[in-house]
């Protein structure tokens, strides 16, 4: 390449360099600029132009009259106007500023600084600097909230009408925020994709579910994604203003449709049962008879978690026509769970038969594990029930430890004490008690011994052997 081309190629490339650092702005243009350094009362942005921004140092100001940005950080700001090689800029119009400043914001459309002071017919009084202004209800926020939450807080407005010198001054606040929603919208396109799962804020609850805000656009969880549970209403689950993690299910930008799971954002009931957290075969378990089918009742374990009771296990050994002649829709029932198949997410159930105990499953030799009364076992707490706790046995048998061979601790309400002292999936040594058919009755080894104390004691208070009796152990006192 000659030196002529070389310095053509230089020369365009200097004059589009230039032409980059020739931009120009104008009053109430949003620039966005990055602070190169920091003196004792401006703040200076490089905004990309031959023109370096100043920035009032006051208006970036913490609680504590601390700066809130350092050298590096990217900020928007207003443009005020251009001082021969310096772009004056502004984040609001502060407090102290002339009736000039506030006409000037009001052709600018640069935000103004104001204290919402109190509530009036049709809106709100706010006060900018030493003029009073009106924003009326419509215009104070994106959402409808209680009116009562403004008063005395400090927000940014746009003057949207300026008359009488500043006598007369209309704010809105929603105009701003619309405007802020639309420019987080145009970067959050990006960035919003399904499956994605994303901190949000719930602005409005209603019928047919909630609406989230995403930190610019709003999505809306249906009813049907808020929980596992069925006919579940919208206020039970979530509440304005609560913070919450949501999974995205489908984005249209046409339409301005973002739809959005509350439920599909946690671990699903089935994910829990793969990870073995929930249930497992031979456990015991309360559920609700959720369908009827003429084949069998379906039983809702938890919400989210069917499973099948057949035609089949409903009968107690004799025939019956319909799941009808022995439960309803509603009914509560004790039901053990009798298999589970992850791939076709399929659970079978058996009614539970007062004790939960259901026929062992054979071993390898195709024979029963036995287990005698007075053995010494270690077991796994399966389930815990109102009437005591359910214990896993060698052999995948199934005993119950019955609430009246536990000493309660740590609660008066009887069914939260066994919660507190038995955690489902411990280890645990019982004694078997007895054995009646399939039922296996259990008790702990400290029953055993408070009942050899008091044994014991009965000898002493009956008298014989070398003891002798009460009345001669007393007979010697003086009374």
């Amino acid at each position: 390449m000659d030196n002529n081309a070389k310095n053509l190629d230089f020369g365009a490339l200097f004059e589009g360099s230039m032409a980059r650092l020739t931009t120009k702005y104008a009053v109430g243009d949003r620039i966005t600029g990055v602070v190169t350094s920091i003196s004792r009362s401006t703040v200076f942005v490089d905004v990309g132009g031959r023109c370096d921004g100043v920035l009032d140092l006051g208006q970036v100001l913490d609680d504590e009259g601390k700066p809130s940005v350092k050298v590096g950080d990217t900020i928007q700001a207003f443009c005020l106007g251009i001082d021969e090689d310096t772009v004056r800029l502004t984040t609001k119009m502060s407090g102290d500023m002339a009736d000039a400043g506030l006409e000037q914001a009001h052709e600018s459309g640069i935000p103004v600084e104001g204290r919402v002071v109190s509530e009036r017919k049709g809106g709100y009084e706010v006060e900018v600097h030493n003029h009073k202004a009106f924003c009326p209800f419509s215009q104070i926020d994106l959402y409808k909230r209680d009116s009562a939450c403004y008063i005395g807080e400090r927000f940014s407005f746009l003057i949207s009408e300026y008359s009488e010198n500043g006598r007369n001054l209309v704010l809105s606040r929603r105009r701003l925020l619309e405007k802020e929603a639309a420019e987080q919208k145009e970067r959050l396109r990006d960035v919003l994709t399904p499956g994605e799962v994303l901190e949000g804020v719930v602005t409005r609850v209603v019928e047919f579910g909630a609406f989230v805000d995403l930190g610019g656009v709003e999505g809306l969880i249906h009813v049907s994604e808020l929980s596992w549970s069925r006919g579940t209403k919208p206020e039970d689950v979530v509440a304005e203003g609560q913070h919450v993690s949501v999974r995205i299910l489908e984005v249209d930008w046409e339409k301005d449709r973002i739809s959005l799971s509350l439920k599909q954002a946690m671990p699903g009931p089935w994910e829990r049962l793969e990870n073995g957290e929930s249930f497992r075969v031979g456990m015991h378990w309360h559920g609700t008879v959720s369908k009827i089918m003429p084949f069998g009742a379906f039983v809702e374990l938890e919400p989210g978690l069917d499973g099948l009771l057949h035609i089949s296990k409903l009968g107690g050994g004799r025939r019956i026509n319909s799941p009808e002649e022995v439960v309803n829709a509603g009914d509560k029932v004790e039901v053990v769970i009798e298999g589970i198949d992850l791939e076709k997410r399929r659970i079978s159930l058996s009614l539970d038969n007062g004790y939960g105990a259901y026929d062992a499953p054979a071993d390898a030799a195709g024979e029963q594990t036995r287990i005698a009364p007075g053995a010494t076992l270690k077991g796994v707490v399966d389930g815990i029930k109102p009437f005591g706790v359910f214990i896993r046995l060698p052999g995948d048998q199934s005993g119950l430890l019955h609430i009246s061979q536990v000493e309660l601790k740590g609660s008066s309400n009887p069914g939260r004490a066994l919660h507190n002292m038995f955690t489902p999936g411990s280890e645990i040594e019982v004694i078997v008690q007895r054995i009646e058919g399939s039922r296996i009755s259990l008790t702990l080894p400290s029953s055993k011994a408070n009942d050899e104390d008091e044994i014991d004691l009965s000898k002493l208070q009956g008298g014989g052997g070398s003891l002798g009796s009460l009345g001669d152990l007393f007979g010697g006192l003086k009374l």
